[in-house]
């Protein structure tokens, strides 16, 4: 998940966990977040849920990730299931710029941003945890 102030953004991975895929956003304002990720959760079987840690550049947490440490404890109590914080660090500025890549108009990338910021962090996370992988996660 990718926790923003407005919007969260969910992805999900495949079921041998390697893959990450944008899924939805969930709109704060519309919606309870932590139902809509049970409800989720639920339906896909999921086992762990990954909640982006947003942190400063220097690695300090301020109320960004008071806020999505407060959602993933409400996350855990509500699921049943381990939830996992995962820093998040550049996942919306890599997430914006593989849309312009991949020439998505701004409207779009705006709206589907959040997912796809959610799959990168999901996607770094994995990497980290893959069999073989060395103390690097997996990056070169």
């Amino acid at each position: 998940m990718d926790p923003g102030e407005r919007r969260v953004g969910v992805a999900l991975s495949d079921a041998g966990g390697t893959i990450a895929q944008p899924w939805t956003v969930i709109d704060r304002s519309r919606s309870d977040v932590v139902a809509e990720v049970e409800k989720i959760a639920r339906e896909h079987h999921v086992e762990t849920i990954v909640v982006g840690l947003p942190v400063s550049l220097s690695g300090r947490e301020g109320p960004s990730a008071a806020s999505a440490r407060r959602l993933a404890e409400k996350l855990g109590s509500a699921t049943g299931l381990t939830v996992e914080m995962h820093d998040e660090r550049y996942s919306t500025v890599a997430a914006e710029r593989i849309m312009r890549q991949g020439g998505a108009p701004p409207k779009k990338r705006r709206h589907r941003r959040d997912k796809v910021a959610a799959a990168i962090i999901l996607s770094e996370y994995l990497m980290g945890r893959s069999p073989g992988v060395g103390e690097s996660g997996g990056r070169s």
